[in-house]
């Protein structure tokens, strides 16, 4: 799948036929609106709308919601800098401990990001 868009959910949905009212009842929405807006990325699905999509489209949620496991992706890798940079300087094991945990995160995030583009 590529990964220009935000969410594969429409797209899928399509593909077997389904209604935004019968997706929205697979996953225990209320109405077919749900669906839309996350059809559209207006809203972003929660934890367990995730999951129920993987389950019903057998593929992960982070290839059913590209855009949001970028974004996600972003956030994460700006904090951890944020936070390997507030815990330099400070020469406890536990300290040194957390840094090398950090130091791996990035290294895995920027493997990803080459692998993604």
């Amino acid at each position: 799948m590529h990964h220009d868009l935000k969410s594969y959910i429409r797209p899928l949905r399509r593909r077997f036929g389904f209604t935004q009212k019968e997706i929205a009842f697979l996953i225990g929405a209320k109405c077919r609106t749900a669906i839309s807006r996350l059809e559209g990325a207006k809203r972003k699905p929660s934890l367990e709308a995730a999951f129920i999509f993987a389950l019903l489209f057998d593929t992960t949620p982070s290839e059913l919601f590209p855009g949001l496991m970028l974004e996600l992706h972003e956030v994460t890798v700006r904090r951890a800098n944020d936070l390997y940079e507030e815990l330099q300087g400070n020469p406890s094991n536990t300290t040194q401990f957390k840094l090398d945990f950090l130091e791996r995160l990035l290294e895995r995030a920027a493997t990803r990001m080459l692998r993604a583009v």
